[in-house]
Formats: structure tokens, sequence, C-alpha cells
């Protein structure tokens, strides 16, 4: 049967100019068309679904992989403060037993120094006495001596020469009376001389005493100074070691947030442009 050209149902072909060529296009042909927009636009709709849900995805996962770092940072935080703690106290123990050792030793080292003190000033006294009791005897014994050779000589002098007696005596008197003076002096010279020593041997020795005894404390001072300062050296270094290791973790937890939100943005903008590309191309 041929087609009515004039039947009034018929739907009219359409005509398109595309570079001044003139072309009719059949209903069918413009059903066919129809259905491709519709098939893409389908198409977009289903891709727009996908990256929504691919978007919401990403989203939960970054979310997940956030409260995880967090939470081993919070771990990792506990960890550091147990750790710090507990060398603090170690600090403060090997503290508290150094200065007690230290005291039990400064304790014992001054009653060991009294001791010694003590000791020596009796060794000092009981030598002084029996110097001076052995001067004593000797000077006595020596006196007694020169009188009686004295003594003798006089008798045999005062037999033999009768007529110079009188001068011999008198002589002998004033050379013994300058003698004798010039003992005692000598006896009082030697006496004033050994307690003048010994008076400066005990002062020496009390000097002595005295300066170990500040060196000493000093020392013992210097010491207990130094482990607090060092003590407080090493909290203080352990603080801005832990600080410093708590502010990496920070930085590197935001790094990688940020290297995760640009790697995120980056592939949405390449998603966009794929399906941009793809429009289009369907449009084409």
């Amino acid at each position: 049967m041929a087609e009515d050209k004039n039947d009034p149902n018929k739907v009219a072909d359409k005509k398109y100019t595309i570079g001044g060529n003139v072309y009719t296009v059949d209903q069918e042909t413009t059903n066919q068309l129809v259905l491709d927009e519709a098939a893409a636009a389908q198409t977009r709709i289903n891709m727009k679904l996908a990256a929504d849900e691919d978007k919401g995805l990403k989203t939960y996962f970054t979310t997940e992989e956030m409260r995880a770092a967090q939470g081993a940072s919070d771990l990792k935080k506990g960890e550091y403060e147990a750790i710090g703690k507990q060398d603090r106290l170690k600090v403060g123990v090997e503290g508290l037993e150094r200065r007690k050792a230290l005291e039990t030793e400064g304790a014992e080292q001054r009653e060991t120094a009294e001791t010694v003190g003590a000791q020596t000033r009796l060794t000092e006294g009981t030598k002084g006495q029996q110097e001076r009791l052995t001067q004593s005897e000797g000077l006595q014994e020596s006196g007694r001596q020169a009188r009686e050779t004295q003594a003798e000589r006089y008798v045999g002098e005062r037999g033999l020469v009768k007529t110079t007696a009188s001068e011999a005596r008198e002589t002998q008197a004033e050379r013994y009376a300058g003698e004798r003076g010039l003992i005692g002096e000598g006896g009082k010279q030697q006496r004033e001389t050994q307690a003048e020593r010994y008076a400066g041997e005990r002062g020496l020795v009390s000097s002595k005493g005295q300066e170990e005894r500040q060196t000493q404390a000093e020392r013992y001072a210097g010491e207990r100074g130094l482990l607090g300062e060092g003590g407080a050296q090493q909290r203080q270094t352990q603080a801005e070691r832990y600080s410093g290791e708590r502010s990496l973790e920070r930085t590197r937890g935001s790094e990688t947030r940020r290297t995760d939100m640009q790697r995120e943005a980056f592939r949405r903008y390449k998603e966009d442009r794929d399906y941009s590309q793809a429009r289009g191309a369907a449009k084409v």
C-alpha cells in the first residue's frame, strides 16, 4: 500500500541545516534521537548517584581514619605521660637516696675527724708534758752535777790557794750568779718557745680540722646542688622532648589529613572533568 503524502495524521519530517547543507530527518530518526538523549540523561543521573555514594563512602572512611588516628594519638600521649611520670619518680628516688648517702657519709666523716682531732690533741698534750718534764729533769740534773763539780773543784782550789780564796770565792760567786741567771733565762726562753710552738701546733691542727670540715660541707653542698640541677635539667629535657613529640604527632596527623583532602579533591575534579567530557561527547 502506497504511503499517502497528504495524510493529516502524519508528522512532517524535520529539516536541519548544517554547514550550508539541508538534511531531512524522519520521525523514526527523531524518536531515536529522543531515546538517545533519555539514555544519556539516565547515564548522567546514574553517574551522579555513583559519585554521591562514592563521596559518602570516602567521607565515612576519612572520618573513621581520623578517629583511629585520634585514638592512636591519645594512646601515644597517655604512654608518653606514663613514661614521663615514671622517669620523674625514678629521678626523685635516686636523688633522695643520693642525699641520704651523702648525709650518712658526711656524719661519719665528721665523727671520724672529731675522734682524730681529740686523739691528736691528747697525744700532743702528753708529748708536751713529757718533753717539759724531761727538760726540767735534765736541767735539774745538769745543775746538780755542775754544782757538785764546782764544789769539789773549789774545795781543792781553796786548799791549794789559801791566799786567793777570798778573791776566788767572790769571783766564782759572781760567775756562778751569772751562769745561774743565764741558765734560768735559757730555761725560761726554752719553756716559752715550747709553749708557743705547742700553742701554734694546736691552733694549726684546729684550723686544719675546721678548714677540712668546711671544705667537706661545701663539697657536699655543691654535689647536692649539682644533683638537684641535674634532676631539674633532666625533667625539663624530658618535658621538652615529650612536648616536641606530641607536636610532631599533631603536625603529622594534620599533614596526613590535608594530603587525603587534596587527593579527594583531585579525584572529584577528575570525575567532574570526565563527566563533562562524556556529556559533551554525548551531545555531539
